[in-house]
């Protein structure tokens, strides 16, 4: 990847300046150590997952609307027609769901998963503000402090990226939408911003590309 001007910048500062990248307590050598990639892809599996319990749920929703709409008598062959045709999904939404009702609820529970959880995406990746699919230490210091996640010098990348899959963990438990938006907004008012980069990243994780 062809580094820009900022990053350019980023890799030749020394003295000085170099103490600004270290206030807050993350040290240099965290800065572009995997916590980036470790942090979108604990974030990715977690949308697949989602994603897959999402078209599960809609997907039998419409088939237990389906089996409402279906007279209750009829011709023999147009019977077994329908039976056929449906015999997949009968299985494995009548397995999943006892019925409709529960379809629903699955169907509007998974939707809010699913959006929750794309949400913080974008969130892991408006953090990383010159998109070179790396934390640097005010990067990791922001959205660190944007979730209210404590500093703690001297931490390694491992720890600092157990810290933030862990917060994601618990503002998904929690459907703690609350937190993310407020998380997305402190980012913001630091001068984050979607990028179209961000943009085509969360294309490939929602599956539009």
């Amino acid at each position: 990847m062809e580094l820009t001007g900022k990053q350019t910048w980023c890799l030749g500062i020394t003295g000085g300046l170099l103490a600004v990248l270290l206030m807050g307590g993350v040290s240099r050598t965290v800065a572009g150590n995997g916590v980036f990639q470790g942090f979108i892809q604990h974030i990715a599996q977690q949308v697949t997952r989602d994603k897959a319990d999402f078209v599960a749920a809609e997907s039998c929703t419409a088939w237990f609307y389906k089996q409402l709409r279906k007279p209750r008598r009829g011709r023999a062959d147009v019977h077994q027609l329908s039976f056929t045709d449906d015999a997949p999904a009968s299985s494995a939404c009548a397995s999943r769901y006892p019925g409709l009702n529960e379809a629903r609820e699955a169907f509007a529970k998974s939707q809010s998963s699913l959006s929750l959880s794309l949400t913080f995406y974008q969130l892991a990746l408006v953090a990383d503000r010159d998109d070179d699919e790396h934390y640097d230490a005010i990067e990791l210091r922001d959205i660190l402090e944007s979730l209210d996640v404590s500093l703690v010098e001297g931490e390694y990348p491992p720890q600092l990226l157990a810290r933030l899959n862990a917060a994601f963990d618990d503002v998904r438990k929690a459907e703690a939408f609350t937190v993310l938006t407020d998380s997305m907004q402190a980012l913001y008012h630091k001068g984050y911003r979607l990028t179209n980069m961000d943009r085509d990243a969360m294309g490939r994780v929602t599956g539009a590309f």
